[in-house]
């Protein structure tokens, strides 16, 4: 518990260092490719919100997720790239490999679908390779582009304003 807090503490030190920093990605071209963030400490249902996004045109093959827990119970089964406490080191990076490709991989858009500042989702968030970031209205506002103001658990209002103002922007 004291190493969390600690582990947090410091990443949340690496992260206030680069913030001012934040790159510029964007991308004036149609959304392909969506990888979507999720705060796997609250009950959502991942699974839904997958499903909504494909049943409203983005292809199902083309999303990828990545689940962060603070702690991993021995009996639960995840189907997405989950990463912990653990897989950061002391001095605030990421040592899983399979969260490292995510983060490098060139999304068209990114869904940051936590509502609050937790320093590692902030972390996964800023260091994503993604050309426009997407979260809600709770979010950082410096790391996403573009935020809804709407419940975490109404995540079909969340997939229809998304798209909804996506498509006057032009990106599907």
């Amino acid at each position: 518990m004291f190493l969390n807090i600690l582990k947090n503490f410091l990443i949340k030190n690496k992260i206030s260092q680069f913030l001012s920093n934040t790159p510029d990605n964007h991308s004036d071209g149609i959304i392909q490719s969506v990888g979507v963030i999720f705060d796997g400490n609250i009950n959502l249902e991942i699974e839904k919100v997958i499903n909504e996004l494909a049943i409203k045109g983005i292809d199902k093959n083309q999303i990828k997720v990545l689940i962060f827990k603070n702690k991993m119970n021995k009996n639960e089964v995840i189907h997405h790239e989950l990463i912990t406490y653990k897989e950061f080191k002391w001095s605030g990076e990421l040592t899983h490999s399979k969260a490292e490709s995510f983060l490098n991989t060139n999304f068209d858009l990114l869904i940051n679908y936590h509502e609050f500042d937790r320093s590692p989702l902030v972390y996964l968030s800023y260091y994503s390779k993604a050309y426009f970031k997407v979260g809600f209205k709770t979010n950082d506002k410096i790391i996403n582009k573009f935020m809804v103001n709407t419940s975490i658990y109404n995540y079909q209002l969340f997939v229809d304003e998304l798209l909804k103002y996506l498509k006057i922007l032009n990106k599907i």
